[in-house]
């Protein structure tokens, strides 16, 4: 079982930020942020489709110019919300990235992005719009469906989209026959949002590859990083 630092361990540093991923990638084997285009174009690294939450400030990301949101900081911290591209630059090759597509019309743009880098990059997303443009563009990116409450079918509409991975909450993970069924079509499964030991060993004796968490959680009672979680470079 790997562990992935979501949003860089967004409950130990402000999220989604440089500093929270670099920070992550020594601790776990895999680190996940958001993106979407802001209002100047380019493709930025944040949850929320406003500003507001993680800088105080008040707007759309998708009405704001990178310049705009640059001139703010994430959480007080001093931390800038970044590009795609630097906080891509700034990850050692190690670490695996989980990149979540959180708006449409990106899907082109993204595989532009991570086309030269070279860590392993899992593009995931709960819109299917956006995963059926990237298979559409790219027939080996590996691909993430991100299951929410209401998809009934998650691990067909998964196949169907030619997904390698597929992710949802820990609970639904636990307790219907998703990570069964997943398992018998051959898809990598992740389970979040992970805060306690005892849930990581449920979900690793039900057959989960990876679990997402805010902060880091010791799997095995070793260190998460790469070498010791099964990351294969």
């Amino acid at each position: 079982m790997r562990l992935i630092a979501h949003r860089g361990f967004a409950a130990t540093a402000p999220e989604n930020t440089i500093a929270a991923v670099q920070s992550a990638a020594a601790q776990a084997a895999a680190v996940e942020f958001d993106v979407r285009r802001c209002g100047s174009g380019e493709l930025v690294v944040i949850h929320d489709e406003t500003i507001d939450r993680v800088t105080g400030g008040v707007g759309a990301v998708a009405d704001t110019a990178l310049e705009d949101l640059q001139a703010l900081t994430v959480l007080e911290s001093g931390e800038r919300i970044p590009t795609l591209e630097a906080l891509l630059e700034a990850l050692p090759t190690r670490v695996e990235v989980n990149l979540e597509m959180k708006a449409l019309g990106i899907a082109e743009d993204v595989l532009d992005a991570v086309a030269d880098v070279d860590n392993r990059v899992v593009v995931t997303s709960f819109l299917l719009p956006e995963l059926r443009s990237i298979r559409e563009l790219d027939r080996d990116q590996p691909m993430g469906l991100l299951v929410s409450r209401r998809l009934d079918a998650p691990v067909t509409t998964a196949v169907e989209l030619d997904c390698d991975v597929i992710g949802a909450n820990y609970w639904r993970c636990l307790t219907t026959r998703l990570v069964p069924r997943a398992k018998a079509v051959g898809l990598e499964i992740h389970a979040w949002a992970i805060e306690r030991w005892t849930t990581t060993r449920a979900l690793g004796l039900r057959g989960v590859d990876c679990i997402s968490a805010d902060r880091p959680i010791q799997l095995t009672g070793r260190r998460n990083d790469a070498a010791d979680c099964g990351y294969e470079s």
